[in-house]
């Protein structure tokens, strides 16, 4: 077993080594609070194992590719949590349409306060919030309705987060691109250069006849 192991582990690719000159760069990499760096390891280890790069060119254009990928789930991430942080504002918000009905004017601020300290209490009062979120569902307002008014309110940081998203995802193409343009031109200067050698050997091979 012990040897059947080892033979395995050592038929495996290894992970291409990262360029002394790139050391620092490589080890200062500033992720932002929260972030976890070992799923940002397992990512750049990812790429590594992807891209395989092979000249110094492309171990740069690879800093870029693992900085963008990580950009792209971090502007994910941050996308779920404005769904989260809007939906405490939805929630006021339908609660206020709600409560100002019939309503007279004057006494919008007071209605305006009421629903705040509703909002809060269901934030943190497990029973409060189910009997709001109860209410809610007896006004016709269930989750689908909620998530609807959560996207209404989200609808301008989504547009922002999409707008970077599209941005880096652009990025991270155009450098895979020029990658295998690089490498597809490298393989056929090489093959022009074999073949031309493989003709010339050819040609002394007759003339030796």
């Amino acid at each position: 077993m012990h040897d059947r192991t080892h033979i395995k582990s050592s038929l495996a690719p290894r992970r291409p080594a990262v360029p002394e000159a790139f050391n620092d760069i490589w080890n200062s990499w500033s992720l932002l609070p929260g972030e976890n760096r070992v799923e940002f390891d397992t990512i750049r280890e990812m790429m590594v194992d992807e891209v395989k790069p092979e000249t110094n060119l492309e171990w740069l254009w690879l800093l870029d590719l693992i900085e963008l990928s990580w950009e792209i789930l971090r502007y994910r991430r941050l996308k779920q949590r404005v769904l989260e942080s809007c939906r405490s504002s939805a929630i006021e918000s339908i609660l206020l349409r709600l409560d100002s009905m019939g309503a007279p004017d004057e006494a919008s601020s007071e209605v305006r306060l009421h629903v705040r300290r509703n909002v809060t209490d269901w934030g943190v009062d497990p029973r409060a919030a189910v009997e709001i979120e109860a209410r809610l569902r007896d006004q016709g307002f269930g989750d689908v309705a909620i998530n609807a008014e959560v996207y209404c309110h989200a609808q301008t940081a989504f547009g922002m987060f999409d707008g970077l998203m599209r941005s880096a995802q652009s990025r991270r193409i155009a450098l895979l691109r020029e990658i295998s343009f690089r490498r597809e031109f490298k393989w056929r200067v090489e093959k022009s250069i074999d073949a031309t050698l493989e003709r010339r050997h050819a040609r002394n091979r007759r003339g030796q006849i």
